[in-house]
Order: structure tokens, then sequence, then C-alpha cells
């Protein structure tokens, strides 16, 4: 069964999308770790400091 992502993960894909920029990019740009970034959009690790700095980057709210 393939991994669902949370709906903040949901709101990240989408913004990524929307400004033109992959996943590697963003993580590249902005000093996150792959696996973090991957972690929080599937609700694997909370990482709350990680979480907090993508919202902020990319301007959408944080969810439960």
């Amino acid at each position: 069964m393939a991994k669902q992502l949370t709906p903040f993960g949901l709101e990240v894909k989408k913004r990524l999308l929307d400004l033109g920029l992959n996943q590697k990019e963003f993580c590249k740009e902005n000093d996150i770790p792959m696996n973090r970034l991957s972690e929080v959009l599937y609700g694997d690790r909370l990482a709350k400091k990680y979480r907090e700095k993508i919202a902020k980057l990319l301007d959408i709210r944080m969810t439960a």
C-alpha cells in the first residue's frame, strides 16, 4: 500500500507546483534535507522545526 500525503503535505506539493519547483530544488535552495521533507509530507515524523520553516517559505498555513 502506498503512503498518503498529509493535508499539510498536499498543500506543500500544490504550492511547489504553483511556484514551478520540484522537491529537490526546494530542499537545496532552502537547506532542508530531502528525507526530512519527505517525513513531513507523509507524517512519518513531526519535525516541527522543518515543518514551520517549510510553511513560512511557501507562505502556507500550518495544519494539525
